[in-house]
């Protein structure tokens, strides 16, 4: 499962580095395996770890690329990331580890945010600083199987895996009575709010971008396909099809270093 959080700030405050321990402690239950916290410029990283691939230390996050540039918090799984290792390894990447989340690090480096989003199949939310270019990128799965909440106040910008957690980055406000009001009423709070006052939920298929001095800026990086009504797919065909497409999602989800069940 694993629980990622942290803080990036135009203005580095002395009490940031402690709000995100604090925020990472909340979610020790997401994560019973292991905990790491790396402060970089003007962002500190937190990640409580579920070990599911190299359930070595060189698996531990925060990760940090080799020249310390790049830095990254990741929960979820990655299901084609060996294929993508290979395809960096041939263009020259050395790893350290049999991880997905040093092929997401080498893979914003060889390919950039978008086309490494667009290479990724899997359920994921992730944060990476970039230092030299000192921006945090905030990523989220294309049908947000993974949670990611964020808050912005004058200049700072905290994330979390809960909002449990991001309630400790001291962004929010109170309860929100029109989310109660909604979720009275659905049983759930709709779009991209959440119960607290300045708590948003990062859409799916979304990345968030985020410079010192400026706004979170949003773009979506994939569309839902739309049905085909001109095709001559008979329905035995499709039914072929749909039970072929369900193996084999399956089977990509059975890949692990501790035992599936």
């Amino acid at each position: 499962m694993c629980g990622i959080a942290g803080i990036a700030a135009s203005t580095w405050g002395d009490s940031f580095e402690q709000r995100v321990r604090d925020m990472t402690d909340v979610m020790a239950r997401r994560g019973p395996d292991s905990s790491g916290l790396l402060t970089t410029g003007r962002a500190c990283l937190g990640h409580r770890r579920l070990s599911i691939f190299d359930l070595s230390a060189a698996g531990h996050q925060p990760m940090t690329a080799a020249n310390g540039a790049l830095s990254l918090v990741f929960n979820g799984a990655v299901y084609n990331f060996r294929e993508l290792r290979k395809e960096l390894q041939a263009a020259g990447y050395q790893f350290a580890s049999q991880t997905d989340t040093e092929v997401l690090l080498h893979g914003y480096d060889k390919w950039g945010i978008d086309q490494l989003v667009q290479r990724c199949r899997g359920m994921f939310a992730f944060a990476l600083w970039d230092a030299q270019r000192e921006t945090l990128f905030l990523v989220r799965d294309r049908l947000g199987i993974k949670p990611l909440v964020y808050a912005e106040h004058n200049g700072t910008l905290a994330f979390a895996s809960t909002v449990k957690s991001l309630r400790r980055s001291g962004l929010l406000g109170p309860v929100d009575p029109a989310g109660v009001a909604e979720f009275l009423e659905h049983g759930y709070i709709a779009d991209h709010a959440a119960i607290f006052e300045g708590a948003r939920k990062l859409p799916p298929a979304t990345i968030a971008e985020w410079r010192p001095g400026g706004a979170i800026v949003l773009r979506r990086y994939w569309q839902s396909p739309t049905a085909d009504h001109t095709s001559s797919v008979t329905f035995e065909e499709a039914v072929e099809r749909t039970e072929q497409a369900l193996k084999d999602a399956v089977t990509l989800r059975l890949f692990a270093d501790v035992p599936v069940s």
